[in-house]
């Protein structure tokens, strides 16, 4: 099975998309204001359908890895040590934030 960084190596690549990683950044920031902005949509009253989570989700995800793939960051390796520092955390102080 091909792992989702793998496609999206594939894609950028066959696409030229290749950019800068402050590029990749705002881009990525930009996708989360728009899940944000859904959010928010939802709490006025608003509707949204699973298909426009679905789409603006996969845009924030997309973005990150792209960045991720510039950086050469292992997305499982990454988010397997973010498990591992939300365990600790809820093991010693039961909340998983950072505590700032």
């Amino acid at each position: 099975m091909i792992s989702m960084q793998s496609k999206i190596v594939q894609f950028n690549s066959q696409r030229n998309l290749k950019v800068n990683s402050t590029l990749r950044i705002l881009d990525l920031s930009s996708e989360v204001g728009e899940v944000c902005k859904l959010r928010f949509s939802e709490g006025l009253g608003k509707k949204i359908e699973m298909e426009k989570w679905q789409e603006e989700l996969g845009d924030a995800l997309y973005r990150l890895l792209s960045l991720m793939n510039d950086l050469e960051i292992d997305a499982e390796k990454s988010l397997d040590l973010a498990l591992n520092k939300y365990n600790c955390r809820i093991s010693s102080r039961k909340s998983m934030d950072s505590g700032s």
